[in-house]
């Protein structure tokens, strides 16, 4: 059977000790990723320009919307992970393992080639200004070519995180978001290679990042060791995968879906709106994806725990999770608002109408996130009972459903800044309520199956 030998013991000892422990490498993972991401708009605004931000930055939905679907379908390998850590399950947790690495390079191709036709498309569907969509469709037709090492790079990495590892994903991307950062100059700055060479550099560092997992695992012992000779599709594991993954990932992409009319109604307003937007979502980017870090920690939490039926300590994971995520969410928040000006004028020095433009969006958006908080920790604790589908339907009405009709009919008769970032808040509270009356007649039916 196997013991818990490395990283963070789940099962015992103090959760909101070991939730903690657990979460700080995956907060600093994501602030470094984010930090590298926030170095490849800097350099575009200050060596190629203004509209060269609006075209990275008009990208953005679609882009989320993928990187979603994708660590949506991560959550389900890290739920079957788990569940097979937690269980003791050697065999099952081998299964897992290499079930997801071959399901993550089909999957990729997939997506490869469906991104290269959509990608035109979607960026006309979304109003793309016309003096930047020529450069928008150009970043995504590169970015989409590293979705194998992508998917790789993602699926492996969750993998190692549900066995209690964090900090191994975080020291392989610190070695390629270094790289990413040195490319980005040398292509952008030395080559001047503009757009294009912002998305070689991303393409080029997605690979290493796989290249990375993929030799970690394979070196590691145990029944967590990948031998690329032995990578087959278990029928099993690959439908608990999708069973669990899927709803997941199209949850994600639903919710990250539904900033499209956002982001259609922020392009109506010109390139300098687009280009605010896209500065401000560096403030935002830094609060969702620390929150999002919490959230990914109580699916993994909660599902090693539900392998070891400890159903007690699954409730106390939620509590604690609740507590951790809301809190950051709130002071990160506040602090985003209060240095708005600063962040947003070190992207845009020169273009004090987009900075407004940002400016509007922080104050909204970053201030009320720690609502968002309660419902990502309710859809990540549902994840790890293994229960995708519900969540992903009150996401796709919740949300996506008012957000559509929200710009259609309110924003139509009142577009401003203002009443468009509003229904971020209000979608948010109304899944929260619907959510919250489920969540215990769901988990309690996972509990009751259980224990038959």
């Amino acid at each position: 059977m196997l013991k818990q030998k490395a990283g963070v013991d789940m099962l015992n000892g103090s959760v909101m000790k070991n939730l903690i422990r657990f979460s700080v490498p995956l907060l600093l993972t994501n602030w470094l990723q984010l930090l590298f991401n926030t170095a490849d708009r800097f350099i575009v605004s200050r060596w190629v320009g203004s509209d060269a931000l609006a075209a990275v930055g008009a990208t953005f939905p679609f882009y989320i919307m993928v990187i979603c679907l994708i660590g949506g379908i991560g959550a389900g390998v890290s739920v079957c992970a788990a569940n097979d850590f937690g269980a003791g399950d050697d065999n099952g947790l081998r299964d897992t393992l290499h079930t997801s690495i071959l399901f993550a390079l089909l999957f990729a191709l997939f997506m490869l080639l469906l991104g290269q036709g959509l990608t035109r498309p979607v960026m006309r569907l979304l109003g793309t200004p016309a003096d930047v969509v020529d450069d928008s469709v150009l970043y995504l037709r590169i970015y989409f070519l590293c979705m194998p090492g992508t998917l790789v790079y993602m699926f492996g990495a969750s993998y190692i995180r549900a066995t209690g590892d964090s900090k191994r994903p975080l020291m392989l991307l610190a070695i390629s978001g270094a790289s990413n950062v040195v490319l980005n100059m040398l292509f952008v700055i030395v080559f001047h290679w503009g757009v294009a060479g912002v998305a070689i550099a991303t393409a080029i560092t997605q690979y290493l990042s796989a290249v990375l997992v993929v030799i970690y695992l394979a070196r590691r012992r145990g029944p967590s060791a990948l031998d690329l000779k032995k990578l087959k599709l278990h029928k099993a594991k690959l439908a608990k995968i999708i069973r669990i993954g899927l709803p997941a990932g199209l949850q994600s992409a639903i919710l990250a879906s539904s900033d499209m009319p956002l982001q259609f109604a922020v392009n109506s307003l010109g390139s300098l709106a687009v280009a605010g937007n896209s500065a401000a979502l560096t403030i935002d980017g830094a609060i969702f994806t620390s929150m999002d870090a919490l959230c990914n920690a109580c699916t993994v939490f909660t599902g090693q725990n539900g392998g070891a039926k400890q159903f007690s300590r699954m409730r106390q994971v939620l509590k604690d999770s609740l507590i951790l995520t809301v809190a950051i969410g709130f002071v990160l928040g506040w602090t985003g608002f209060a240095f708005r000006y600063n962040i947003i004028g070190l992207f845009l020095p020169n273009a004090p109408e987009a900075v407004e433009y940002g400016v509007s969006r922080v104050s909204i958006v970053s201030t009320t996130c720690f609502i968002y908080a309660v419902l990502c920790v309710l859809n990540a604790s549902l994840r790890g009972y293994g229960i995708s589908t519900t969540p992903a339907i009150i996401t796709l009405i919740g949300i996506v459903g008012f957000r559509y009709t929200w710009v259609l009919t309110y924003f139509k008769a009142h577009p401003t800044i203002f009443d468009l970032y509003i229904s971020y808040p209000a979608a948010w509270i109304l899944c929260i309520i619907i959510t919250s009356i489920l969540y215990g007649r769901l988990t309690k039916k996972v509990r009751l199956k259980e224990k038959t």
